[in-house]
C-alpha cells in the first residue's frame, strides 16, 4: 500500500513539472513576452512591462508573471500567468521595466529599460528644454503630460545626459536600469512604486528562514534523544 502511494505521489510530481514546463520559455526562448509581441504585431507602437512577479509554494514552487501592455497612453494590466523557473529568473532583475517595445518608427527592442524612454526624442510627443542651470531635459506636450505618471518617473524628468547613456546601452544590447540604477527589481524607485511585491518577498524569506530553523531544531532534538538512548542507561532495583 505504501509503495502504491509513493508511485502516485511520484506521478503527480512528474505531471506538475511537465505542466509548468509547458509555460514560459524553456530553452527555446519563446514565452509570454514573445507571445504578446506576436499578438500586437500590427500595432504601430507598444511597450510590454513586467508589472509584478509572484512565487507560490515551497517544496516545488510555482512562478508567475503579470504584464502591463502600454499602447500610447492606454495601459492594460494582464492577468497573472505561470512561467517556468528559468523564465522567471531570466526576467527577475527587471520588475517594473519595459521588457519589449516597438516605437512609432517601427523599431523593435527586446532589451529591458525604464518605461518612457521609448518616447523620448520623438517630436510627436514632446521636446527638449533647458532648465535654469543650462541642463537639457525632456518635456511632454500638454496632451501627453499624463504619460509621465503612467511611466512612473517618480515626479522627475529625464535629462539628456541620462538619455544618452540609455542610447549607448541600447546600441550594445545591454539592459539599462536608469540613473544610479534606480529602476528594476533592485532599484530604489521601483521599491517605492511596488511595495506589495517587496512585502511578499520579505514575508516569504521570513517564513522560509523560520521553517529552516524549525527543521534544524527538530534534528538537534532527534540527535539528543538518540545520543541518550545509545548510552545504554539501566536502572537497578
Amino acid at each position: 500500500m505504501v509503495s502504491i502511494n509513493k508511485k502516485i505521489v511520484f506521478l503527480a510530481l512528474i505531471i506538475g513539472i511537465l505542466t509548468i514546463s509547458g509555460c514560459g520559455s524553456g530553452n527555446s526562448g519563446v514565452g509570454p513576452v514573445q507571445s504578446l509581441q506576436k499578438e500586437m504585431i500590427n500595432e504601430p507602437e507598444y511597450a510590454i512591462l513586467l508589472n509584478d512577479m509572484r512565487e507560490e509554494g515551497n517544496f516545488f514552487p510555482s512562478y508567475f508573471h503579470q504584464y502591463r501592455v502600454d499602447i500610447g497612453d492606454n495601459s492594460d494590466i494582464r492577468s497573472y500567468q505561470m512561467v517556468t523557473d528559468d523564465y522567471y529568473k531570466r526576467y527577475e532583475p527587471y520588475l517594473g521595466m519595459v521588457l519589449a517595445s516597438k516605437t512609432p518608427d517601427g523599431k523593435l527592442s527586446n532589451t529591458p529599460f525604464p518605461n518612457g524612454y521609448q518616447y523620448v526624442g520623438n517630436q510627436n510627443y514632446g521636446r527638449w528644454r533647458q532648465d535654469s542651470s543650462g541642463g537639457s531635459f525632456w518635456e511632454f506636450y500638454g496632451k501627453y503630460a499624463l504619460m509621465s505618471n503612467l511611466m512612473n518617473w517618480a515626479g522627475g524628468g529625464l535629462y539628456r545626459r541620462d538619455y544618452n547613456s540609455f542610447s549607448n546601452y541600447r546600441q550594445n544590447n545591454k539592459p539599462y536600469f536608469g540613473p544610479k540604477k534606480s529602476y528594476g527589481t533592485n532599484g530604489t524607485i521601483t521599491q517605492k512604486q511596488k511595495p506589495d511585491f517587496y512585502s511578499r518577498r520579505k514575508a516569504r524569506k521570513t517564513k522560509s528562514a523560520s521553517a529552516f530553523d524549525r527543521k534544524v531544531e527538530k534534528r538537534r532534538i532527534g540527535r539528543s534523544k538518540n545520543s541518550f538512548r545509545s548510552r545504554g542507561f539501566s536502572f537497578g532495583k
